[in-house]
């Protein structure tokens, strides 16, 4: 893997995500200090190979060095990041194995979302597709990428599941640090608004087997895209 270094400092970026009432000093504070970070990762602010330096996370997290260890285990079991020994601990440059991976697990969380889902009109959906294409009138790269992963963040939503949520969590943070080389190119992105807003439909028409069908082959071809970039 190449851990090459992000262009900006982004653990000073940190400070946006944390909630400054949040009491670090208990137990739970690993919990929280991981889903600090893997939510930076969600939004763009840790790149893949970006190098986690403790002195500055716990400075910027207001934990201790213990607790931000703890934190990067966790982090590390959901393959977010990687310890290099002697170097230190960097955010994860995905390879070809982790990107099937991620993409079956997709197919499984979404999927089980479409059987959930019920069949009505899912307003914050539309919205979120709304978005997309004001974010594609202006070829904002990053917007779209963004309401994307707000949109299947939602249909996994659908389910009512807080432990499918938790899940879908953590892949779309590996689907970040994928999408991340593609943040500055709109042709990229543009077309999913419209995959997007195609499979919403099947699943407020009731249509759930065409849904998932759909579905498959449309996480089968990013997939298959990605896997011949690595």
């Amino acid at each position: 893997m190449n851990f090459s270094s992000p262009t900006t400092n982004a653990p000073m970026l940190l400070s946006e995500l944390v909630d400054a009432s949040t009491p670090t000093n208990h137990t739970h504070a690993p919990v929280w200090a991981a889903q600090v970070l893997r939510e930076a990762m969600i939004q763009g602010v840790l790149a893949p190979g970006a190098k986690l330096g403790e002195v500055q996370l716990t400075e910027q997290l207001g934990i201790s060095r213990n607790t931000l260890r703890q934190a990067f285990t966790a982090l590390e079991a959901e393959h977010l990041v990687t310890r290099v020994p002697n170097r230190g601990v960097f955010v994860v440059v995905p390879d070809a194995q982790q990107i099937q991976e991620l993409f079956t697990l997709r197919l499984a969380l979404e999927g089980a979302a479409i059987d959930l889902a019920p069949t009505r009109e899912h307003t914050k959906l539309r919205a979120i597709i709304t978005e997309s294409a004001a974010h594609r009138e202006r070829k904002s790269a990053a917007g779209m990428a963004a309401a994307n992963q707000n949109f299947h963040r939602g249909l996994v939503a659908l389910a009512g599941s807080p432990r499918l949520d938790a899940l879908m969590a953590h892949a779309l943070a590996e689907m970040r640090l994928l999408f991340h080389s593609m943040t500055t190119v709109p042709d990229f992105h543009a077309p999913f608004i419209d995959k997007n807003a195609h499979l919403l439909q099947l699943i407020e028409n009731g249509q759930k087997p065409q849904a998932r069908d759909y579905l498959h082959g449309y996480l089968e071809e990013s997939a298959a895209y990605f896997a011949g970039r690595v």
